[in-house]
């Protein structure tokens, strides 16, 4: 998959913009509207984010399309908890007209382009955007500025201060029918708090970071909560996988 070329996504009356900012080194945003899909904006590197990385991601590798078929009107409630610039909003959102977007991103800048892609496909109106880390509990954090590796940093560390929101607070009486939590090493206190429990979304696509214990203690978990686990990838120190709820609530 990763040899295959970015422009085949892209539609034929995007395609000069598309060329033309690659052909001249991405030195400025191009807005580029993706066949079957929505239009996303491409910034620079030096914008600090590798927005075009993402784009492979979401768009070329499809590594948030379920693998388990959902029926698109039985999806309501998604949550995006790492949104980052909103690309995973917007694959999620055109693929499931009947479903809100309750999405999370403390880093500012990311936060801005993530609205700012939302608002150019006329999404704002299904999303909830909250410009917050997501956590198991609130409060004031500082964060990395690391592009989409930015994380929340030690207490008492120096970074770019951000809001903390309790996810089990803001998501409570609320059935969520896809979580995502790419939130660089913040996924544990969410999964291993006891209100995970009683969350339970249907399904469930996250980045796991550290170690191979870590990504064991992950498939752990989800078993022990009567989920099924599949992998997409493992690199060692992060990985990424989906979870399905079994039974009758689950994906179908």
């Amino acid at each position: 998959m990763a040899t295959q070329s970015f422009a085949r996504l892209v539609r034929p009356s995007s395609l000069p913009v598309y060329a033309l900012w690659k052909l001249a080194g991405r030195r400025w945003t191009a807005s580029v509207g993706l066949a079957d899909g929505p239009s996303i904006l491409l910034r620079p590197p030096s914008s600090g984010n590798n927005d075009y990385g993402v784009a492979y991601e979401v768009f070329l590798h499809e590594h948030y399309t379920c693998p388990q078929p959902l029926a698109a009107d039985s999806v309501h409630l998604i949550v995006d908890l790492g949104a980052n610039v909103g690309f995973s909003c917007l694959w999620w959102l055109t693929r499931y007209p009947a479903a809100t977007l309750v999405a999370l991103e403390p880093h500012p800048a990311h936060f801005r382009q993530c609205r700012a892609n939302l608002a150019a496909n006329g999404l704002l109106a299904r999303t909830e955007l909250h410009e917050a880390a997501a956590g198991a509990a609130p409060g004031q954090i500082a964060l990395s500025d690391a592009g989409t590796s930015s994380a929340v940093l030690e207490p008492g560390a120096a970074g770019l201060p951000a809001a903390m929101l309790d996810v089990f607070a803001l998501l409570a009486d609320r059935p969520v029918d896809i979580l995502k939590m790419d939130i660089e090493g913040g996924e544990y206190a969410i999964l291993g708090d006891p209100r995970f429990a009683l969350l339970r979304p249907r399904c469930l696509v996250m980045e796991w970071h550290g170690t191979r214990n870590d990504r064991d203690w992950c498939l752990s978990r989800f078993a022990s909560l009567d989920y099924d686990t599949m992998e997409l990838f493992d690199h060692e120190s992060y990985g990424m996988l989906w979870a399905f709820r079994r039974g009758p609530d689950g994906p179908r």
